[in-house]
């Protein structure tokens, strides 16, 4: 494969990724219950905004604030 193939590959993966998830692909990933994500999802500093019921997930903010969760060591 050449190096512009492989870039065109690089791309059209970076586009197949989600920019938002849900509360449900949230703790999937975090591999917790439905209902913790759901908790989380109600303190102050958790990423996320509604459109009607659904809560919408930024998931480039929600990396982030992983990340700052396991920098500061925090527990639920």
């Amino acid at each position: 494969m050449q190096q512009s193939e492989k870039m065109e590959q690089v791309i059209a993966e970076a586009d197949m990724k989600p920019v938002f998830i849900s509360v449900d692909e949230m703790a999937k990933m975090l591999s917790i219950a439905r209902a913790t994500a759901y908790q989380l999802t109600k303190t102050n500093d958790f990423p996320c905004f509604y459109i009607g019921k659904r809560i919408i997930i930024p998931l480039h903010s929600f990396q982030e604030w992983a990340i700052k969760q396991a920098d500061n060591k925090a527990l639920l």
